[in-house]
């Protein structure tokens, strides 16, 4: 089903019909870098940013207006400490301090985006950052609330799709629309949340929530050769295109002391994968969403809250327009929290977590087998304040089994293995996970915030299980079903500033892993039958083995992120921005861990005047010189943006048009966080002018 067909025409509707209010819609917000920024995804608490011991990133507004891309990873990519798995304008998850995959978990309001996104870097994360209103990113261990698979941290994306509180209005919404140079490519879609019988005097009332979107893209637009061995690549990167549409519907019951709601969405993306020129890849993701607060005192707690999603996910590979291998994700994941009031000088939370997962590949190039796994853990998180300390600790219980289903590897035939059977096969595991921490206030100013954390993270299916040709990666990958769980130390310091002429924080952080997990280039060529040709042609089929290998490794780095109020009244300011991350990491007496990023940062000046915003900035990375064995060098860039807004009001609708120029000196740019097989042959796009407009009312 095509959401994006009927519901902007509902939009529209909507619109016309909000004209004949008389009260003037709340300017939308604008979330300006700032550590008072309140987070929902740190701690069961709302917290601003200088409460909470993890440092963390808030994206919001009118920089969300203007850094959104189609997918969530390039969306982020610019934020300190966080960079992307770039595969091309179709795929990208971002990466935390180095860490992704299974140790960066994607949220969609609280709960797990419940694909593939995690498995490979062709597979698109299941969220359309077209219809985000705000994302919360925690870098560093999150573990005690999300889990081992948190360990590099957290991005939650919220998109309200479940209201909590009354809309001042009976109609309100926002309606987007916005055009790519590069790509020729548009998006256009909104939202519309309708308040249903509402009691002003109580708050409550029903709220109906209609949002529908709509994207296309050709081929990314690049200077020079994308793949210098390809004379075909010249000026673009071939195979893609984009094309992608969704939508939601959903009821809520709100009210101060009570609301819950229901929500149906849809997300379709059909996209091209680089490196396999005939290969398209087409995903289509089925989600309910239900979500309930109580905000009252009952017994010792001050309150509770559920989320629960379940999610039918299905991408399908094409080649040459012939379906190829099929991947499905059909599953559930929800978690309760009772938050509870002071209780020997400590607030908090207990709470509980349930999940599962049926995850098939099934096709030609199916490289691990169907498998089903659930997820049990119970957590606590407390809180305590003494004068100028503010003290935090928790932990979390997990138990994690996985079943296999019977699988074969495809057929060697340059001498490793004449065959590779396995029965079924299963994996049950238990964990716990520790986390302590402080914030100290210095004075009004100043903050000083350090934690420590254990954690524990039970490996996945695939780094158990795989054993096939991957075409995300171009690899043979093969598991190791004797893994130990990874086991990580990590401190972490942070100095804030949050007042006065430079705002801002510099953090220092150190993990420490024992057993850690990745895959590692063996060096080792792999002739296999082709999967797709007859057995026994001597059809065959050659790529690179990489092995899922257990390594004590150490990551460590620093960030810094500073905002000089240079000109701050009402109405009228200017700021600099300027920040820097830099990670590092290797195995304990060993070579560099492959695909980390460089050192990076950004410096920014943005002017607000009344109505109008201008900025200026420059996004730069350096040379990539701590590589793995076998990596390919990755050389330096600056990105040089340019943006302009304007916001004009008029009763009842408020319009912001913008235009963003990126890359504009036109700089070849390669990712060293991707993948060798993409980072070579895609680099991030060239030259782009974006114009848009969003009419909110």
């Amino acid at each position: 089903m095509h959401f994006s067909v009927r519901l902007p025409l509902l939009l529209a509707v909507a619109t016309s019909l909000a004209h004949a209010q008389t009260v003037p819609p709340a300017t939308p917000p604008d979330d300006s870098v700032s550590l008072e920024n309140v987070v929902v995804t740190a701690s069961p608490y709302a917290r601003s940013q200088a409460e909470l011991t993890s440092a963390t990133t808030v994206l919001g507004g009118r920089e969300l207006l203007l850094r959104q891309q189609p997918t969530l990873g390039e969306t982020l990519a610019g934020q300190p400490g966080v960079s992307s798995s770039y595969f091309g304008p179709g795929a990208s998850r971002p990466v935390i301090r180095g860490l992704d995959a299974n140790r960066v978990r994607v949220l969609q309001n609280g709960t797990d985006t419940i694909d593939a996104s995690s498995t490979s870097p062709d597979h698109a994360v299941s969220v359309e950052p077209f219809l985000v209103k705000r994302i919360e990113i925690v870098r560093g261990p999150a573990s005690l609330l999300y889990g081992g698979a948190a360990v590099g941290g957290v991005v939650n994306v919220i998109d309200h799709r479940i209201e909590s509180e009354l809309p001042e209005n009976t109609f309100s919404g926002t309606i987007d629309s916005r055009y790519d140079t590069n790509t020729n490519g548009y998006a256009t879609g909104g939202s519309l949340d309708v308040a249903l019988a509402p009691n002003r005097e109580t708050k409550s009332g029903f709220v109906l929530h209609l949002d529908g979107f709509r994207r296309e893209a050709d081929d990314v637009e690049v200077p020079g050769f994308a793949d210098p061995s390809n004379p075909a690549s010249r000026g673009h990167i071939p195979n893609t295109q984009l094309d992608a549409d969704g939508g939601s519907i959903g009821l809520s019951y709100v009210n101060p002391d009570f609301n819950a709601g229901l929500n149906y969405n849809g997300f379709n993306t059909t996209y091209g994968v680089p490196n396999e020129p005939s290969v398209e890849i087409e995903l289509r993701q089925r989600r309910y969403d239900f979500s309930a607060d109580y905000n009252r005192d009952f017994g010792i707690f001050t309150g509770a809250r559920a989320k629960f999603g379940v999610a039918d996910y299905q991408h399908t590979e094409f080649e040459g327009g012939v379906s190829g291998t099929v991947f499905t994700n059909k599953g559930y994941n929800g978690r309760v929290e009772l938050l509870h009031g002071p209780l020997a000088g400590f607030t908090g939370a207990f709470g509980a977590e349930v999940g599962f997962s049926d995850f098939s590949a099934v096709g030609a190039e199916a490289y691990l087998p169907t498998s089903d796994t659930q997820n049990l853990a119970l957590f606590v998180f407390e809180e305590a304040k003494t004068g100028a300390f503010t003290w935090q600790a928790g932990a979390r219980y997990e138990h994690r089994a996985i079943d296999a289903d019977a699988f074969d590897s495809v057929l060697f035939l340059n001498g490793l293995d004449p065959t590779r059977t396995y029965a079924a096969r299963s994996d049950d595991r238990d964990t716990l996970s520790l986390s302590s921490g402080v914030i100290y206030t210095l004075n009004p100013d100043y903050s000083l915030a350090f934690s420590l954390t254990h954690t524990t993270r039970a490996p996945n299916a695939q780094e158990l299980y795989a054993d096939g040709p991957h075409i995300g990666t171009d690899a043979y990958e093969v598991g190791n079903a004797s893994f130990d769980n990874e086991t990580a130390l990590g401190a972490e310091l942070s100095l804030r500033k949050t007042r006065g002429f430079v705002t801002g924080a510099l953090t220092v952080f150190a993990n420490r892993f024992d057993g850690y997990i990745f895959l590692q280039d063996t060096a080792t060529p792999v002739v296999f039958e082709d999967p797709d040709g007859i057995p026994g042609s001597g059809d065959e089929e050659t790529l690179p083995e990489f092995r899922f290998v257990q390594r004590d490794a150490l990551f460590y780095g620093v960030e810094l992120e500073t905002v000089f109020h240079l000109h701050d009244e009402p109405g009228h300011t200017l700021d600099l921005r300027f920040n820097i991350d830099h990670t590092r990491a290797s195995e304990i007496d060993g070579p560099d861990l492959p695909r980390i990023p460089p050192v990076k940062g950004l410096v920014a000046l943005d002017w607000g005047f009344a109505a109008w915003r201008a900025g200026i900035d420059v996004q730069y990375a350096a040379e990539q010189r701590n590589r793995a064995p076998g990596e390919t060098p990755t050389d330096g860039y600056a990105l040089l943006g340019v943006s302009a807004g304007y916001r004009w009001q008029t009763n009842p609708v408020t319009y912001d048009f913008f235009v963003r120029g990126s890359n504009l000196t036109d700089e070849s740019a390669r990712n060293a966080s991707s993948f060798a097989n993409i980072k070579d042959i895609a680099p991030l796009p060239g030259r782009a002018i974006t114009f848009g407009v969003r009419a909110s009312f």
